[in-house]
């Protein structure tokens, strides 16, 4: 809830983006005082703290953003992809948020003497539509844990249809979504309430409630260095370009069998996703990658053991993309 101390704060901030290309604007910049220029620092350290995220941006932006361009920049946050993309000289640069990361951008772009080239906006961008009504490239990270549960698809697929000029970017627009055994770490087991083994108390009765738990108790977040080994070489399950996909037409059904390439305690399938700029520029979340701090999801499930050369097989549906408690999964 916005602290209402804040609102002559945004009422100014949104004064100063209508005023951005009005001449009285420099002697108005001049004029207002550093402590005006941030509401609340909101920084996002996680992906700022993953090199290979930030490179794969940098390189990307550095390609494909060009001067006299229109760019826009969705869920700017703490503003890393704005103001990679401010060094690139477009023609007018839209940073679009409806968050107070906004305000961290702003004060960030200021000192870097970029902020009279960024156009600061902060709405969604779903209803927010530029003075040129059309834009060259769209940068984003509207990725979760689970992939598709910022709006990865319907928001960009929406953006695409209504802003993107015809060979417009999105970056990154290719994707593919893993969903893999893995074995946990022992110290990062978290055993299902029936499974514990506990002194005078015996809770396995509650497995007969299972399919009455809330579906939020089968899911949960963990961290690469949480996880000890993937049992099977890692496969995409999904492969899209949000360039070109249709509303709807991403499959809701998956099912695969493989055999186990490491044997191990099988603790629940992990998700995660490569995100491609290009055929050369890309960055993954997988949980194999050293220095990644993106938080991970887990689908949990009852552990049991695997050998070598045995066959895992998942079956896993997915009503709603966005909506992980939605999804359904079952594996032998």
């Amino acid at each position: 809830m916005m602290n209402l101390l804040d609102l002559p704060r945004q009422a100014l901030f949104d004064l100063q983006a209508r005023l951005r290309h009005h001449p009285l604007l420099n002697t108005l910049r001049h004029v207002l005082p550093d402590s005006l220029t941030l509401s609340s620092p909101a920084p996002h350290d996680p992906t700022l703290a993953d090199p290979e995220r930030v490179e794969a941006y940098r390189k990307a932006i550095g390609r494909y953003v060009r001067p006299g361009q229109v760019v826009m920049d969705v869920g700017t946050g703490t503003g890393l992809r704005t103001l990679l993309a401010a060094h690139r000289a477009p023609r007018r640069l839209y940073a679009v948020d409806p968050s107070r990361h906004l305000d961290t951008a702003r004060w960030v772009a200021r000192r870097h003497g970029l902020s009279n080239v960024i156009d600061f906006v902060r709405e969604d961008s779903r209803r927010f539509t530029p003075p040129e009504k059309k834009v060259d490239v769209i940068l984003h990270e509207q990725m979760g844990p689970a992939l598709f549960e910022s709006g990865l698809v319907s928001q960009l697929v929406a953006l695409r249809e209504r802003l993107l000029r015809p060979g417009g970017r999105i970056l990154p627009h290719r994707f593919e979504l893993f969903i893999e055994p893995v074995q946990l770490r022992d110290e990062a087991c978290l055993p299902f309430i029936w499974s514990q083994r506990l002194p005078s108390v015996d809770f396995s009765c509650l497995q007969t409630l299972r399919e009455a738990m809330s579906p939020s108790y089968f899911t949960r977040f963990i961290r690469s260095y949480e996880v000890s080994h993937l049992l099977c070489e890692p496969e995409p399950v999904l492969t899209f370009d949000l360039e070109t996909v249709k509303p709807g037409e991403l499959p809701r059904q998956f099912h695969y069998t493989r055999p186990v390439r490491r044997e191990g305690r099988l603790d629940g399938f992990c998700v995660f996703y490569r995100a491609a700029f290009d055929e050369d520029t890309a960055f993954s979340s997988s949980p194999l990658r050293a220095q990644n701090p993106a938080p991970l999801m887990l689908l949990r499930v009852d552990s049991r053991e695997f050998s070598r050369e045995r066959a895992v097989s998942l079956e896993l549906e997915l009503p709603e993309l966005e909506d992980v408690s939605s999804w359904r999964w079952r594996f032998d």
